[in-house]
């Protein structure tokens, strides 16, 4: 997981103060990785930092301004990782790719992003918090993908490119359950990542729009390449 990037508010202007968000987040953060969303309560989140529940709601007053300040922090700093890859002058727009699927996948083998995203998963099906600060990662994730398909595929209507995106996100991170930290398949994993960018920018490269919308008979055309 990316370094937590510090959030600003009305009651931390001070360095002390700043300082004390930072290990507030931060410990929240190694609750929800290390014992999950049930253990995330004021009173365990404050013995982590060392200090009083009283003084840990002199920050926070709620657990849910804390869990959106925490989401924001692991947003951030994704942001910027993705701008540094999308942006790369160095790369061409399929190595741009090849780098944002590698690293969106390596950081699926982090026992931090193995373990927190699926605890706000599972709370995103019951806190609207959640679940809209989750829609908003993911989508800045579609966006930075969207945006490496359309300088491969400047061809590609928007809507063709932001379903690409979508199908190549949800396909990245599915795989958690399979090759992320200590998982089952975990030995195998830099083969899979492989295999998934071989697979993505072939896609990419090689689509027809035809085919994203129906009109083309995908499985027939293939049997007359090969005959």
């Amino acid at each position: 997981m990316r370094k937590l990037k510090p959030q600003g508010r009305d009651n931390s202007n001070s360095r002390r103060g700043q300082q004390a968000v930072a290990d507030i987040l931060n410990a929240a953060r190694d609750v929800l990785v290390e014992e999950g969303y049930p253990r995330l309560t004021m009173r365990n989140i404050a013995k982590r930092v060392g200090i009083t529940v009283g003084n840990l709601s002199y920050y926070y007053a709620n657990k849910r301004d804390l869990l959106h300040d925490l989401l924001e922090a692991v947003i951030q700093g994704y942001v910027e990782d993705f701008e540094r890859i999308i942006k790369d002058p160095k790369n061409s727009p399929a190595e741009r790719l090849e780098e944002f699927v590698r690293f969106i996948m390596g950081d699926l083998g982090t026992k931090e992003t193995t373990n927190f995203f699926p605890a706000l998963w599972a709370l995103a099906n019951h806190d609207e918090v959640a679940a809209a600060e989750m829609s908003f990662v993911y989508q800045i994730e579609r966006d930075a993908l969207a945006e490496i398909i359309g300088s491969m595929r400047p061809d590609l209507r928007k809507k063709d490119r932001d379903i690409l995106a979508l199908f190549v996100s949800a396909s990245m991170e599915g795989h958690t359950m399979f090759i992320g930290y200590g998982r089952e398949k975990r030995a195998v994993a830099s083969e899979i990542i492989n295999v998934a960018v071989s697979s993505f920018v072939s896609l990419i490269e090689s689509i027809d729009a035809r085919a994203i919308r129906g009109l083309k008979p995908v499985a027939k055309s293939a049997r007359k390449l090969a005959g």
